[in-house]
């Protein structure tokens, strides 16, 4: 008989690739997912990882037991929320993978809001690049993933979008934060600030001065929104995000939209996606059903602060 426990270190070992690390994960000792390993190896009578000295690597039995443990936790999960279901939300919990360009004040203000209704409701939020958020959601690591400009995908379904335009930002002193209109080439030689190539804005901002034979003057890149941000902020340096991605700095004024003329940068969406005929469990069907309908009211609430901010230069 299958133990669950076993199963469970095993896929996270198929994962992280490493024993250790599925370890540090799972908050276990090593030896424990070892041991456990070994005796899955003994009742199926077969080898399933192959052990390496840069850590481990399924052989094809374990890649066969990886995709049917992925289903069973799948099962596991939608039991687990249609008994919490019947408690009326007592309980469950949602899995999330995003992209951060949505993560502060929007996602977490959603689970906040969410909580004081279902308060027994607890959340598991990993924050990565876009191709990280379809990994987590191939792999059943997550249930519900957020991501930008999501292309075709034949295991991956939208069931939400929100226009997220990409802006150019600037601290107000800087000498275009005065509603001047702009473009790509005026503002080619302006040291700017990017996230790394690890996110779709990267490649999109490079792919747009491409078009006009240059390259974004990147003084500096990493790999968080809000470092990026303050950065901006701080120095005068153009910073290209969404609007959600830096609404903390613009609400604040420290940062201001650039009146940029870039079609390729207007017509970008957030969005709200799942596995492909995935059934989700009660919480986590109820909270993305929420979401769906705050898109809705972003859009709305982001169109009215793009009208002020527009007014405040006439």
């Amino acid at each position: 008989m299958l133990n669950l426990v076993a199963g469970r270190y095993f896929m996270e070992v198929a994962r992280a690739q490493s024993i250790r690390q599925a370890a540090d994960r799972l908050q276990v000792a090593p030896s424990a997912i070892s041991r456990q390993i070994s005796k899955l190896e003994h009742d199926l009578g077969i080898r399933l990882v192959e052990r390496r000295s840069g850590g481990v690597v399924l052989t094809e039995a374990g890649h066969i037991l990886l995709s049917h443990l992925e289903e069973i936790f799948d099962r596991v999960d939608r039991i687990e929320g249609e008994i919490a279901d019947l408690q009326g939300l007592k309980g469950g919990s949602v899995s999330i993978a995003t992209v951060e360009g949505i993560t502060r004040p929007f996602l977490s203000d959603q689970i906040a809001s969410f909580r004081q209704t279902h308060g027994a409701v607890n959340f598991r939020v990993r924050v990565r690049g876009r191709m990280r958020v379809l990994e987590a959601l191939e792999q059943h690591v997550c249930q519900i993933g957020f991501l930008y400009d999501h292309f075709s995908h034949p295991m991956i379904e939208i069931v939400g979008s929100w226009r997220q335009s990409l802006l150019a930002l600037a601290s107000p002193d800087h000498p275009f934060a005065d509603g001047r209109e702009v473009t790509l080439t005026d503002l080619a030689d302006m040291p700017c600030v990017l996230p790394d190539d690890t996110f779709g804005i990267h490649h999109l901002v490079k792919r747009a001065f491409a078009r006009i034979g240059r390259r974004p003057n990147a003084a500096l890149v990493a790999d968080q929104f809000h470092f990026l941000a303050y950065h901006a902020s701080c120095t005068g340096a153009v910073i290209y995000l969404p609007l959600q991605a830096a609404l903390n700095e613009v609400r604040a004024g420290l940062l201001v939209p650039i009146n940029l003329k870039c079609p390729e940068f207007e017509h970008r969406h957030i969005h709200a996606v799942v596995r492909r005929n995935q059934q989700l469990p009660p919480a986590a069907s109820t909270f993305l059903s929420s979401i769906v309908d705050a898109f809705a009211v972003g859009e709305r609430a982001d169109a009215e602060l793009m009208a002020s901010l527009s007014a405040a230069y006439s």
